[in-house]
């Protein structure tokens, strides 16, 4: 037969429990009463079973409960002999509800209230405290010691019973539900007052209420709790259990108070709740009967876990997939120019800060926009990518910040979550950053800097976290001077940069992409030598994606073998003169910094070399020093001056400016922007 250890703080209560229990189920199991002291003196609880009436006992013996053990937690109700006993008291009667805590006499209170006593004012009073002194009667449930002095009359109903449910779910943990409710359970009731026909409907029902709420909860993603009117809980979920293990490995008979402090269950607010393993959001609604509050749903969930779920549900909201599909892996390039811009991607990657991609059209600038939000811990949420070129301007706040319902002619019913929402814990990709009209750039840096987003229509703030990923074949530094851009947007977006070079820069990349291509559109191409000499030496203007073209056009010749004269019409430089090459290529060195002052060229190369001939010595200049280095005794430019230079090829890569005192270096690009620029002098290209 298997044994039940029933445990209260006195031994003569914990006998009275057991009493309690016993008289119905003691044909199904052996009884043992212990007080909390007992307990403390055993090595351990080694009992099937262990009743317990408060959290507090639970916390005091926890320790000494098998492992095998099952904790349930009584709770106790009104018998019919104290119904009657409180039938007699008058009407209207003021009285204190006398118990030895405020939760137990709220409990008492409301068990008189489902009972059908609901003509007297009650006040609860647990032995401490001021009460109204004009209060002359008492009611207690065998806690008259805390009566206190002055009262005329002590209605002393005595103590409250193990209630039904506890002794239907003694009877479930049994294994004997069926043959008790046939049984037992008909005798019990005769004791027990229950005015509520839903509850005698409950407790006669072979399947209960319970099961079926059980079945149901059990199914739900969150955790679910179900508290009565005084906070205990009756019902709870595998998740709920799940997620609060490591505050209590049992619920139910508790109050929700004694698990969870920190939740005003009354309020309807979210609140965060940490734990050692998890942040969870918790939550709290009404459960309401004939306009009364008989309980709350409490619903708990894992804030990273609801984070995940929201981040599936914004792509559906858009009906668009927004997902990164390229790597570092695919950026396909052997040449050092183009390594050495896809190392640079990879060491930014892990940042959380602001990148700034430049580059001519059709260099990729996208696949690396991709593969660094691949690269990063966002990688798990949405890759929103936005071209602010192709979106009209009239539609451009409401695609990226949302709007609500009814704001504007032809919204959406139930509004619309703009970009910026749907990039929530990934990265938004702003292509064509300086195609943004200077009005939005104004409200795209108030949403840098505030993290937050409002609606077109709406006068409420949506918190963001989003990391901006930037993209131009623009120079943005230009359109600030002439300001078509905000200098404050540029500094905000242009934190890390990264600058993806021309095709034209790394022809030892050509065929090895071509072939690429051509393997990715199903097709077999052998080139001519002549084939690939023009292919090798073009000017690609349109970079890889021009190439891309070449290849589709190719491959849909349907030939094997692809002669000069099968190609597209191209630019290539092999049908230019030396002094058209030379010309070409002065005029790629100055597309990319979009310069077109001839001093700035020779200043930003006065700076270059300074800054190499430092490096080999293994130092490092700031700007005062480097502004020295650079004058001699002669007096050729300002610190101002140098300063600017510096921001500006930092800004492409070819400088790094740490903040600080660290001092600027130049770069593997910078130094081949340095030769660039040096047979440029010596040719005589720079006036």
């Amino acid at each position: 037969m298997k044994k039940i250890a029933v445990v209260a703080t006195e031994k003569e209560y914990a006998e009275f429990l057991k009493e309690n229990v016993a008289k119905y189920m003691n044909r199904y199991v052996d009884f043992i009463a212990y007080s909390v002291a007992e307990v403390e003196e055993i090595p351990v609880l080694e009992e099937d079973f262990v009743l317990i009436s408060a959290f507090n006992i639970f916390q005091q013996t926890k320790k000494k409960i098998s492992g095998h053990s099952e904790i349930i937690v009584l709770s106790l109700s009104l018998s019919k002999r104290q119904v009657e006993m409180l039938k007699d008291i008058p009407a209207g009667t003021r009285a204190l509800l006398v118990n030895f805590d405020n939760r137990s006499s709220m409990h008492t209170i409301t068990s008189m209230y489902d009972a059908g006593i609901r003509d007297l004012e009650l006040y609860p009073y647990h032995g401490v405290g001021g009460f109204d002194r004009t209060i002359k009667v008492a009611i207690t449930p065998n806690e008259s010691h805390l009566v206190p002095e002055g009262m005329e009359k002590v209605y002393d109903i005595g103590e409250s019973s193990v209630d039904m449910n506890s002794l239907y779910n003694i009877a479930e943990k049994l294994g004997v539900y069926d043959e008790f409710s046939a049984r037992e359970a008909n005798e019990a009731r005769k004791e027990y007052y229950y005015l509520n026909s839903s509850i005698d409907k409950l407790l006669n029902e072979k399947e209960s209420m319970t099961d079926k709420m059980n079945t149901l909860i059990r199914l739900m993603n969150e955790g679910i709790i179900i508290v009565d009117s005084v906070g205990r809980i009756y019902l709870a979920n595998e998740k709920a259990s799940e997620l609060l293990k490591e505050r209590s490995k049992v619920l139910l008979g508790f109050n929700i108070e004694e698990i969870l402090p920190e939740l005003d269950i009354n309020s309807t607010k979210d609140k965060l709740i940490k734990t050692p393993s998890a942040n969870l959001v918790a939550a709290s609604v009404e459960i309401r009967s004939k306009e009364e509050i008989v309980g709350h749903i409490i619903t708990l969930a894992d804030f990273e876990e609801r984070e995940e779920r929201q981040h599936g549900m914004r792509s559906s909201l858009r009906e668009t997939s927004h997902t990164a599909r390229y790597h570092f892996e695919d950026i396909l390039g052997e040449s050092p120019v183009i390594r050495r811009a896809v190392g640079s991607a990879r060491e930014i990657a892990g940042s959380d800060g602001a990148v700034m991609i430049t580059g001519e059209s059709g260099t990729g600038k996208e696949m690396f926009a991709q593969s660094i939000h691949n690269a990063s811990s966002r990688r798990k949420y949405n890759f929103v990518a936005v071209n602010c070129a192709a979106i009209p301007e009239n539609l451009l706040e409401s695609e990226m910040f949302g709007y609500e319902e009814g704001s504007f002619t032809g919204a959406r019913k139930g509004g619309r979550m703009g970009f910026f929402e749907l990039a929530h814990r990934g990265t938004i990709f702003l292509d064509e950053i300086a195609e943004l009209p200077l009005q939005l750039q104004s409200k795209l840096l108030r949403v840098l800097e505030e993290k937050r987003v409002m609606r077109v229509g709406s006068d409420r703030n949506i918190d963001i976290d989003v990391r901006i990923i930037s993209a131009t074949n623009r120079d943005l530094f230009v359109m600030v001077e002439k300001g078509e851009f905000r200098e404050d947007l540029y500094y905000r977006l242009n934190v890390l940069p990264v600058f993806v070079p021309p095709l034209r820069e790394r022809r030892e990349d050509i065929l090895l992409i071509f072939d690429a291509l051509v393997r990715g559109m199903n097709g077999k191409i052998e080139l001519s030598d002549a084939a690939r000499d023009i292919l090798l030496h073009a000017s690609w203007r349109g970079n890889v994606r021009e190439l891309r073209n070449v290849a589709e056009f190719l491959v849909s010749k349907r030939k094997s073998y692809i002669e000069a004269e099968d190609l597209p019409p191209m630019r290539s430089e092999l049908r230019r003169s030396p002094e058209k090459r030379a010309e070409a290529a002065r005029s790629t060195v100055i597309d990319k910094f979009l310069l077109n002052e001839g001093r700035d060229i020779e200043m930003y190369r006065t700076v270059l070399r300074v800054l190499s001939e430092s490096m080999k010595r293994g130092e490092r200049y700031g700007r005062r020093r480097l502004t020295e280095e650079i004058n001699g005794e002669g007096d050729l430019y300002t610190e101002g001056e140098v300063r600017k230079a510096l921001f500006k090829l930092s800004s492409y890569g070819f400088v790094r400016s740490p903040r600080g005192r660290g001092g600027s270096r130049i770069t593997a690009e910078g130094a081949g922007l340095l030769d660039a620029l040096e047979e440029f002098s010596r040719s005589g290209m720079l006036k």
